[in-house]
Order: C-alpha cells, then sequence, then structure tokens
C-alpha cells in the first residue's frame, strides 16, 4: 500500500472531509503526469487509486513530485 504525504502547502485544497475520512483527488505531478481519483486517507496521505481493493494500493511518485490536486472530478484535469 502506497502512502504518501500530501506537501503541507497543498492541504487547503483538499477541502472539508468528505464521509468517512476519505477523499478522492485529481493529482498532477512535477514531470507533467497526471492522476484521476486517487484515495486520501488520515486527511493527508495517497493510499491508492479508486480502482483498488479499499483504495489501498501502489502509486508510482513520492509526496515531492506532486504539484498540484484538486478533489476528484469529471472535468478534464487541470
Amino acid at each position: 500500500m502506497a502512502r504518501i504525504e500530501i506537501p503541507q502547502e497543498l492541504l487547503v485544497d483538499l477541502g472539508p472531509e468528505m464521509s468517512m475520512d476519505v477523499h478522492w483527488v485529481d493529482v498532477k505531478l512535477r514531470n507533467g503526469q497526471r492522476f484521476r481519483r486517487l484515495v486520501v486517507r488520515g486527511g493527508r496521505f495517497l493510499t491508492g487509486r479508486d480502482t483498488d481493493i479499499q483504495g489501498e494500493g501502489n502509486l508510482p511518485f513520492s509526496g515531492d513530485d506532486i504539484v498540484k490536486i484538486r478533489r476528484a472530478s469529471w472535468l478534464p484535469l487541470f
């Protein structure tokens, strides 16, 4: 299971907590890659994708790679 800490300065983009301490977010990395519908638990840790069992899986980046996050959206990525 991934346990990637979201950089402190980006936590404000999570907004208020969603049900049962889980958020779904879209993430943009420094290299331009984008990941949709990642699971955030504990209000600050990415744990996997929404399609992973219980939202826990591997992610191919670290917290230092993240430049932007937003709540999961059906709109095109940032």
